[in-house]
């Protein structure tokens, strides 16, 4: 996409208006901010410069880079009849809104024109802004515009024609360094398209896949999707340009938002609020807003583009901001959504995108209608985008071996996939053959070896879950996979079923198959292991947040509201009332666990045995294995001496 095109000369002008001849050569700055400034006229300014009245004109420049070079052109083209006051952000104390302000209208009173030229309006005399007759907004030169560049540096037209979007994310600086002495016009085109994808990277990866057929970004490909709709139907005003993705790690945020650059040909601008204290900054505060100043440059300069911004959390919520570091941060706060709205306010075609893990630690000022617009969360893939995933990264898989792989890979993590694939491709490398379907079952599901009575535990663990699952239908089961090369021993999948609003019943129903794990461990093996407890993801802590939720989300007996259930682990922990409120829910849920373990005992066994052969079961396939153990004769009680559940046991 080309940002600038050479508007003809429609009325007469001076000769110091008219574009160069092609015999006359420019310096590579000269001729860049020569091409930006003629892109940027338009009749009704081009007869203002040319007339003798005094004029009060407004030049926004991409980049900080830019202001020396614009002032210098300015000077050489209309002399000293103007004064130009230029401002690139440097000086904190002087380039305010309120300096400058008497020299401003001193000098139109005077009947002198005046031009002020800035990264923003914001570090001009207000005076100036608002008396301006007219206000130029200049851009980097991309595509076409940099072949008229190349015209008016070696003073000749060139033959090669530059892509639409060489040039995209460059600054003056970037570009200049391109053109090099006895360079042919091919090299310095070559050299440009080096540096614009090692700045915006490669978007155009064909690894990536089509957003089209990535339904595992849900409702955030929704988005994306009518925006793309949008801004073909050219209704940018009316689209919804900005949105936030958060979900845990590895689930493909930065990804979606190459996807969403692909699809709608835009390039992708990526920075990370890390680099605000990284590269050229020292740390300090003043390096810090000028690293922010210096991100916001890159954006401005690319006047269509995605704008990806990663770890947004990372700059801290001003309602929880500590005293002790609140006059640090203010300012670094302040100067950073003043460039967002800088960049929001700009009619050019930019998407923003954020992520972050954490959304609830975000300042609720970047969440809102014109900044952040929209928060999505990007879950686990289902069984469809699993597919998809492993399309990208198994291309010369074919469908049904991806489906089948799927089943079996099915909830992990986009990062973790590729992770599969990655090693499942070195396998066929070492042996210098094709990549085959058994070679990722093979890192899915490695062989390993464990202990047989780990190994039993594990398996009534899940197929426990399972089975809770089944008989109180509170979630579609998806299937179950065994391994330890991530971390967790065993892993039940199943999705929540959203027929209804819920309701208690149902969260306390969704309880009981957590605890069935638990118990069932309790009930078959004698004992309660390390694996329901012991960390903030455990079956335990899950069972905890609901029930915690419950009671201090209104769902309880009170009807005061507390805590979500995100806080809800903290407002157990520090609530005495409310710990013996929950502490009482699940005993009284233990309870309904362990009968529903007693009834379906044959049923656990059966599918625990399964499991430990294959290490991995389908939700069909368990369905089956319970339906069938459902219809034979139970098994005798187990032996007397096994150690039956109590409360004290019960809790590790």
């Amino acid at each position: 996409m080309s940002f600038g095109r050479f508007r003809p000369v429609e009325h007469p002008i001076t000769e110091s208006l008219e574009m160069s001849s092609s015999t006359e050569k420019k310096s590579p700055s000269e001729a860049i901010v020569h091409v930006a400034f003629e892109a940027a006229l338009t009749p009704a300014i081009r007869r203002a410069l040319s007339g003798k009245a005094s004029v009060a004109v407004v030049v926004i420049v991409p980049a900080a880079a830019w202001v020396g070079h614009c002032k210098h052109f300015w000077h050489g083209r209309f002399g000293d009849r103007w004064y130009v006051l230029d401002r690139d952000g440097a000086n904190r104390s002087e380039h305010k809104a309120t300096i400058g302000n008497s020299r401003v209208s001193e000098a139109l009173a005077a009947g002198k024109s005046i031009v002020g030229i800035a990264t923003s309006m914001d570090i001009l005399p207000s005076t100036l802004v608002a008396s301006a007759d007219h206000t130029m907004h200049l851009t980097v030169p991309t595509g076409g515009a940099l072949r008229q560049v190349l015209n008016a540096h070696l003073g000749r037209p060139i033959a090669e024609d530059v892509p639409a979007l060489v040039g995209t994310g460059l600054d003056l600086d970037d570009l200049t360094a391109a053109f090099r002495p006895k360079s042919t016009s091919r090299q310095i085109v070559a050299r440009i398209e080096r540096a614009t994808r090692r700045r915006i990277g490669s978007e155009n990866d064909d690894r990536l896949g089509s957003l089209d057929s990535a339904t595992e970004y849900g409702l955030a490909r929704r988005w994306a999707l009518e925006l793309a709709k949008d801004l073909e139907d050219g209704c940018v005003s009316q689209a919804s340009r900005s949105l936030v993705v958060y979900g845990e790690t590895g689930t493909g945020k930065t990804r979606f938002a190459n996807l969403v650059a692909k699809h709608l040909g835009l390039p992708l601008i990526s920075f990370s609020i890390a680099d605000l204290f990284g590269g050229t900054s020292d740390g300090a505060l003043g390096g810090v807003i000028q690293a922010t100043n210096a991100i916001f440059d890159r954006v401005f300069t690319a006047k269509n583009c995605v704008f990806f911004l990663d770890e947004l959390d990372a700059l801290p919520n001003r309602a929880t901001i500590s005293d002790r570091g609140r006059d640090w941060w203010l300012p670094v706060i302040t100067n950073f959504m003043l460039k967002l709205d800088s960049a929001f306010s700009r009619g050019e075609e930019k998407i923003f995108i954020a992520a972050t893990n954490y959304v609830s630690r975000i300042d609720s000022a970047l969440l809102r209608p014109g900044r952040y617009e929209r928060a999505i969360e990007i879950r686990r893939p289902d069984l469809a985008g699993t597919i998809n995933i492993l399309g990208s990264y198994l291309p010369e898989l074919d469908l049904e071996a991806r489906t089948d792989l799927g089943q079996i890979l099915r909830g992990s993590t986009g990062a973790e996939i590729m992770m599969i694939a990655r090693d499942a491709r070195r396998i066929a490398r070492r042996e210098d053959r094709a990549l085959r379907p058994d070679d990722v079952r093979a890192i899915a599901l490695p062989i390993e070896n464990i202990p047989a009575a780990r190994l039993r535990r594990i398996c009534i663990h899940e197929a426990a879950h399972a089975v809770g699952i089944l008989v109180l239908d509170c979630g579609n089961l998806h299937g179950i996979v065994v391994r330890t090369r991530d971390g967790t021993a065993g892993r039940t999948m199943a999705e929540h079923k959203e027929d209804d609003l819920l309701t208690r019943r149902d969260f306390e129903a969704r309880v009981v198959a957590t605890l069935c794990g638990r118990v069932a461990e309790c009930a078959l093996i004698g004992e309660v292991s390390v694996g329901s407890g012991l960390a903030t993801d455990s079956d335990m802590a899950i069972a905890t947040r609901i029930i915690g939720s419950l009671h201090a989300g209104s769902l309880g007996d009170d009807l005061a509201f507390r805590a979500d259930q995100q806080s809800a682990l903290a407002a157990v922990a520090r609530d005495p009332s409310l710990r013996r409120r929950v502490e009482a829910d699940l005993l009284r849920l233990e309870k309904d666990a362990l009968r529903l373990v007693r009834r379906n005992r044959h049923a656990i066994l059966a599918i625990a045995e399964e499991l430990a052969k294959t290490r991995h079961l389908t939700g069909e396939a368990i369905r089956e294995l319970y339906e069938e153990s459902s219809r034979e004769p139970k098994a005798k009680p187990e032996a007397k001496s096994a150690r039956r559940p109590n409360a004290k046991n019960a809790r590790s």
